[in-house]
């Protein structure tokens, strides 16, 4: 694959976990795909390495959970071969009433048109703020 499809890849997928463009995303996934988010499991709820099929049940929790829905924007693209990082920024307001306003960045190894790894950074003071209360 070229560097330009596996940017494409790359950003297809981050874009399509928010509300608005159902499971497909899920199929650039391979099916022995590591979601890893890069956080401490004593400070953050949501951490460490899950399968394809524990990312997608997590995605889809999540997205039950913010009834008003996601919104995720790519900010910026870097790639090298099959390597590609992605930034981006999400809203979503809670049903607590706060406001989520995440940034990310990924980094994914894309193999054959499809993710084989991805390692999610995220702000997990951040995170824990707004879910609290």
């Amino acid at each position: 694959m070229s560097v330009e499809e596996n940017k494409r890849i790359a950003c297809e997928l981050v874009q399509g976990l928010d509300s608005d463009h159902g499971d497909a995303a899920f199929d650039l996934l391979h099916e022995s795909a590591l979601w890893t988010v890069m956080a401490h499991a004593d400070s953050f709820p949501v951490s460490g390495s899950m399968s394809k099929a524990e990312f997608v049940e997590h995605i889809k929790r999540f997205r039950q959970a913010i009834p008003s829905g996601i919104r995720i924007t790519v900010t910026g693209v870097t790639a090298e071969a099959a390597r590609v990082a992605v930034e981006a920024e999400s809203t979503a307001t809670l049903p607590n009433g706060r406001i989520l306003n995440q940034f990310y960045h990924f980094l994914f190894e894309i193999e054959d048109g499809t993710v084989r790894k991805a390692r999610e950074y995220i702000d997990t003071a951040h995170g824990i703020a707004v879910h609290s209360g």
